[in-house]
């Protein structure tokens, strides 16, 4: 049975038929000030009060990430005005508030809406503004559901951000909404229940390990690994890398270790990197001009002095080829798709695979199926930080063609080859 929580500062005097049980589920009240003694992963669904104290939740926004963190199901409708909630924007109200402002313009073919009209939720009692008045701009890679006349996303689900699902609504409390009306919009509590009671089943299903990416919480990592065109392949989800050290990674098969993070961060979490490599599991390391970490096995890295500007003389080339271009990396990507600039050199150990080199022989990019158990991808190239900085157009085709590749290999069994 799905375990569904309230979490609040204060009940009203009089019960709401969700708090009554009419929808046919048990609500466990919690009391907001309670975080952090209470373990909020106790429960499978967690509804947020719209007059919830922000500030509380802000002290104490790591309970919230964890809750999410174990695949946790979250609701909050109303004004987001303090930073608690992962991968959400604060609210903005439309400019001009107004009748035409206020229409739904657009509403998804969605199980929370299921045979309710976008006038079914513009007006309540002939009342327009009450189901929102403004957005929370959605993060890259969310499921938008209704949007207002100016194209505002007031209702998404982000299932991008954390492991677990956000469900938010600007302005209105989406589980009262439909209370004592008449019509469609009166089902859209049992509606949005029966939804979260799915998605709790779902995310609780055991599933096979994924591809996972390490994110250290900057602007250019959050932008390249929630892009939708990636985040699809990464069914891992995401690792804080404050978390690694301590993180399960049996649940993954696969783990990208991004560029230019912190490498004390990464150095602590040593011993649980090197276990997943002799458990046979996929590491990708990429360098942006810091040293690749020196327990990587077989990892040999020498600092090169980068020319950002080659490309701005006359009929320059960087020269790379790869010495095995039947490799299966190349049927996503060609080698003018890896060609911006380079970090440092790499000298590959015996018996593993440079894909991307030198003219002069040193190697950019490697697989190495021979020092662990498992796979090693490394390479001194760097285009998560570009493409999450909007910058430097190869970077994209580079992750447009690897992010598929690689999940496609983590996937199956094997190194790919």
């Amino acid at each position: 049975m799905t375990r569904f929580a309230r979490l609040g500062m204060y009940q009203q005097p009089e019960l709401s038929p969700l708090d009554r049980g009419i929808n046919g589920y048990e609500i466990t009240h919690l009391d907001c000030y309670d975080i952090p003694a209470i373990d909020l992963t106790e429960h499978d669904v967690l509804i947020v009060q719209s007059t919830i104290d922000q500030d509380h939740l802000a002290r104490h926004r790591s309970s919230i990430r964890q809750f999410l963190e174990a695949g946790g199901v979250l609701i909050y409708g109303g004004h987001l005005h303090r930073d608690w909630l992962p991968g959400a924007a604060p609210f903005v109200p439309v400019a001009k508030p107004s009748l035409a402002a206020y229409r739904i313009a657009e509403v998804a073919d969605h199980p929370v809406f299921a045979g309710i009209s976008a006038e079914d939720l513009c007006f309540r009692r002939g009342v327009a503004g009450f189901f929102a008045r403004g957005q929370h701009a959605p993060p890259d890679g969310a499921e938008v559901l209704a949007r207002l006349s100016g194209g505002e996303a007031v209702t998404y689900i982000d299932r991008v951000t954390t492991p677990g699902t956000i469900l938010l609504q600007a302005t209105c409390d989406l589980v009262g909404y439909g209370d004592g009306l008449e019509g469609p919009v009166a089902r859209l509590t049992t509606q949005v229940l029966d939804w979260a009671a799915a998605e709790a089943r779902e995310q609780r299903r055991p599933r096979q390990p994924g591809l996972a990416a390490v994110h250290s919480g900057s602007s250019i990592l959050h932008r390249a690994l929630t892009t939708g065109k990636y985040a699809q392949h990464l069914d891992g989800g995401l690792i804080y890398l404050p978390d690694l050290a301590t993180a399960d990674l049996s649940r993954y098969r696969g783990i990208i270790l991004p560029e230019r993070m912190h490498p004390g961060l990464i150095a602590d979490a040593a011993p649980n990197l090197l276990r997943f490599l002799d458990s046979g599991g996929t590491l990708v390391a990429f360098s942006g001009g810091e040293p690749l970490p020196g327990f990587l096995p077989g990892v040999t890295w020498q600092h090169r002095p980068t020319n950002y500007w080659w490309w701005r003389e006359p009929g320059a080339s960087l020269g790379l080829w790869s010495p095995e271009p039947e490799h299966s990396l190349f049927d996503h990507v060609g080698i003018r798709d890896c060609t911006w600039h380079y970090h440092g050199v790499l000298e590959p150990p015996e018996g593993a695979q440079a894909l991307v080199a030198l003219p002069t022989g040193e190697a950019l990019l490697y697989i190495d199926t021979v020092s662990t158990a498992g796979t090693l991808i490394v390479s001194t190239l760097d285009p998560l930080s570009h493409f999450g900085g909007y910058f430097m157009p190869a970077t994209e085709r580079f992750l447009d063609g690897f992010i598929p590749w690689l999940a496609q290999h983590t996937t199956t069994a094997g190194a790919p080859a």
